[in-house]
């Protein structure tokens, strides 16, 4: 470090005079420090502009008072120059400045036509979520409606199921007195009561012509040749006799017994309605399939029984099958 011999500055590099060996930072000295270091040896004999002046007035002392003012106007222009000097030191790197200003303007104005582009996707987006938190709002109004038909139409589903169990019991109760006899072939000349009596003389139960309410044949599902003997009596007492004392006989009861020429087997059993015969079925198949060994039906009442000590089941329904059969 040294203190420039003219601006007083301290400066850790400079040029130095060999005459009258002052240090001046280089702007002081009126060179670059690219300048300087080109001198090489002839650095050795470098003077400042004082030293330099004062070597070209020495042989004439007598001048040096009318040369003073030319000195002093050659002082402020060598001042004025290494000033400009200096000034054009840093042009360099005030181009550079001004060159990354220019690039940082730019970027500044992709910037400001990204900011711009995005303020109005912004306004757009918000637009759309205010149509869409309107339509949100309606569609949680109709899930709502919805939700409300969902519930009455569960309990209309309920009331549904209510009146089709009501019915079919109905049905059902309508049927109590009725007999269904399966397995007595069609004959043109044939007498139903007749039929009834010879079947009642074969079992050991009678049913007194005046006891039936009405008897005739009903076609079966699907079949119109093979057609059942429906007889409804007054007396459901003794329809439920009549039925037992048929089944007492099981396969022994056949049509040939009652003088037709067929050796079909006859069934007496109650009269159920089409859901509860489809009931009765897979009960059956249910039963044997869990080891249940009793399923029967009185009084249209479809019974099921595990084993001769076991408690007793009414299946009236499937969800019957599924909570004594699963």
């Amino acid at each position: 470090m040294f203190k420039c011999k003219r601006c007083q500055a301290e400066s850790r590099d400079g040029a130095k005079c060999v005459g009258c060996q002052g240090q001046f930072d280089f702007p002081c000295a009126g060179i670059t420090e690219g300048g300087w270091r080109k001198l090489g040896d002839r650095k050795n004999t470098w003077k400042c502009g004082n030293c330099k002046l004062s070597t070209v007035s020495s042989p004439r002392p007598a001048a040096t008072a009318s040369a003073a003012p030319v000195q002093a106007d050659m002082e402020s222009i060598m001042s004025e120059l290494r000033a400009l000097s200096a000034q054009m030191d840093t042009l360099p790197t005030l181009m550079e400045n001004i060159k990354a200003i220019k690039s940082e303007l730019a970027e500044l104005k992709t910037i400001r036509a990204e900011y711009s582009s995005l303020k109005t996707g912004v306004e757009f987006l918000d637009q759309t979520v205010d149509a869409l938190a309107t339509k949100v709002s309606g569609l949680e109004s109709e899930v709502d409606c919805l939700k409300k038909t969902k519930d009455q139409m569960a309990a209309l589903h309920d009331r549904c199921s209510k009146i089709e169990d009501l019915h079919r019991e109905t049905e059902q109760r309508s049927r109590l007195n009725n007999l269904e006899i399966k397995g007595v072939p069609v004959t043109n000349s044939e007498n139903l009561f007749e039929i009834i009596g010879k079947i009642g003389n074969i079992i050991g139960c009678n049913i007194p012509k005046e006891q039936i309410n009405f008897i005739a044949r009903v076609p079966m599902r699907n079949n119109d040749q093979n057609k059942n003997i429906i007889c409804s009596v007054h007396s459901r007492y003794l329809k439920n006799d009549f039925v037992a004392a048929a089944k007492k006989l099981k396969s022994s009861l056949t049509a040939s017994k009652l003088g037709l020429q067929s050796d079909s087997v006859i069934y007496v059993n109650d009269h159920l309605t089409f859901e509860n015969k489809v009931l009765l079925n897979k009960t059956k198949i249910l039963a044997r399939e869990r080891g249940f060994l009793y399923t029967w039906v009185v009084g249209c009442k479809i019974l099921i029984k595990k084993n001769a000590t076991s408690p007793t089941h009414h299946i009236k329904t499937e969800q019957d099958l599924r909570k004594f059969l699963s």
